[in-house]
């Protein structure tokens, strides 16, 4: 009896198994696009994050200077940015401010540093 059901059967199904693969590849499908959505939209958040990030004032310049122990001797305007000249301990020290400066926004274009009696000086040309 069991062999005769399934003999009646066998068509039935394998269009039962064939809807069971095609309702599996649909839904595989339709999590790998919501997947990417999501991937989309995150990426989307990440960049508006980056555009309301504000423009480095002066103050914040200097601010940002004294807080990693960088004496600023002269900040002077120049095309769209400043000239900064200034001594540090240590060149790390500078290396450092420059890349918090990258992060606040601004672009460290041009820098220069000379060993002196006293210990460095630096110039450093920056776009805000």
């Amino acid at each position: 009896m069991n062999r005769q059901w399934l003999q009646r059967q066998r068509l039935s199904l394998a269009w039962g198994v064939v809807a069971l693969l095609v309702f599996a590849l649909a839904l595989r499908e339709g999590l790998g696009y919501w997947r990417d959505l999501q991937q989309w939209r995150v990426l989307a958040e990440s960049v508006a994050g980056l555009r309301a990030s504000p423009k480095l004032s002066l103050e914040r310049l200097r601010q940002s200077a004294q807080a990693r122990g960088i004496g600023l001797d002269e900040v002077q305007p120049e095309g769209e940015g400043w000239q900064v000249r200034g001594k540090v301990t240590q060149a790390q020290a500078l290396q450092a401010w420059l890349q918090a400066l990258r992060e606040d926004g601004a672009q460290p274009l041009q820098w220069a540093l000379a060993r002196e009696a006293d210990g460095l000086r630096f110039v450093v040309q920056v776009r805000p």
